[in-house]
C-alpha cells in the first residue's frame, strides 16, 4: 500500500496557477490546495508539470500533458517514447493560433512495490529518500547552464554564481510540431522499504533550496505530514513561484 501525499499553491490571489498535478487518482490545478493524502495499491503513476511562464498559454500545457500521461495505464512501463508521443499531442492540439509555443515541464513516475521508473523534461525534480533519510535526485534538470556544461562550454567552479538567464530551460515539452528534439531523462531505482519518493516543480526547490528539502525530511512521517513541512518552509519564504509537491511512501 502508497501514501500519496500532496499539495498546490499559486503565490498570490492574483497569480494564476500554471502548474498541474496527476496524484494517481485526480487532476490538481488550483491556486490554494490545502495537503490532502489518499492511500492506494502500487503500481501507480504520478506527475508533475510546471507551464511555462514565458510561453502563451502554460496553464492548458501542463494540464493536458498530465492529463494525457493519466491515460496510460499504470501496469505498463513508464518510458520516454510515451512522453514524446504526449508531445506530438501537445502539437497536434495547440499548435496554432494563440496557443501555440504552450510549454510546460514534466516530472512522471511509475512506482511499484520495491522500484521507480522517472521521467522528466525540463526542471521540475524527483528526489528519492532511502529509509535512513539521504536523499539523492532522480531527474536531471535540463536547464541553459547544464547543457553548456555538458556540452564543455562552461567548467562549473564551486561558489561561482552564474547569471539568471543560464538558469533558463532549455528543454520543455512545448505545442509546436518542430519542437522533436527535445532533451529527455529516464532514471529507474529500487524502491526500499520505508524509502519516500517526491516529486514537485521548482516553486519548491527553487524557493528553500536542495540543502533546506534535505533537512526538512523526516523517515517516519506520514505522507501529508512530510507535504506540509515542505509547503510551511516555502509559504515562510514568501511563495515566490506556483508551488507544487507531491510524494509517496510506502505505508508501514
Amino acid at each position: 500500500m502508497l501514501d500519496i501525499g500532496y499539495t498546490q499553491h499559486s503565490g498570490g490571489a492574483s497569480r494564476q496557477q500554471q502548474d498541474a498535478i496527476w496524484t494517481g487518482q485526480s487532476i490538481l490545478q488550483t491556486r490554494n490546495a490545502h495537503v490532502r493524502s489518499h492511500t492506494g495499491e502500487a503500481p501507480v503513476l504520478l506527475a508533475v508539470a510546471d507551464g511555462v511562464a514565458a510561453s502563451t498559454r502554460p496553464a492548458r500545457a501542463s494540464r493536458f500533458v498530465v492529463e494525457a500521461l493519466s491515460r496510460f495505464g499504470s501496469h505498463e512501463r513508464l518510458t520516454g517514447k510515451q512522453v514524446r508521443k504526449i508531445q506530438d499531442q501537445l502539437a497536434d492540439k495547440y499548435a496554432g493560433g494563440d496557443t501555440h509555443g504552450s510549454s510546460t515541464t514534466l516530472v512522471a513516475a511509475r512506482v511499484t512495490e520495491n522500484r521507480c521508473e522517472i521521467v522528466n523534461v525540463g526542471d521540475s525534480r524527483a528526489y528519492l529518500f532511502s529509509p535512513e533519510g539521504e536523499c539523492r535526485q532522480l531527474s536531471e534538470d535540463h536547464t541553459i547552464l547544464n547543457a553548456l556544461i555538458a556540452s564543455g562550454e562552461v567548467i562549473p567552479e564551486e561558489g561561482v554564481e552564474y547569471a539568471q538567464m543560464y538558469q533558463g530551460l532549455a528543454h520543455c515539452l512545448t505545442a509546436d510540431a518542430e519542437e522533436y528534439g527535445f532533451a529527455l531523462h529516464f532514471q529507474a531505482s529500487e524502491l526500499e522499504e520505508g524509502a519516500g519518493l517526491l516529486l514537485c516543480s521548482d516553486g519548491l526547490h527553487d524557493a528553500i533550496g536542495d540543502g533546506t528539502i534535505r533537512e526538512l525530511y523526516q523517515a517516519d512521517l506520514p505522507a501529508a505530514d512530510q507535504v506540509d513541512r515542505w509547503r510551511q518552509a516555502v509559504i515562510e519564504a514568501g511563495v515566490p513561484d506556483n508551488l507544487s509537491i507531491l510524494f509517496v511512501r510506502q505505508c508501514p
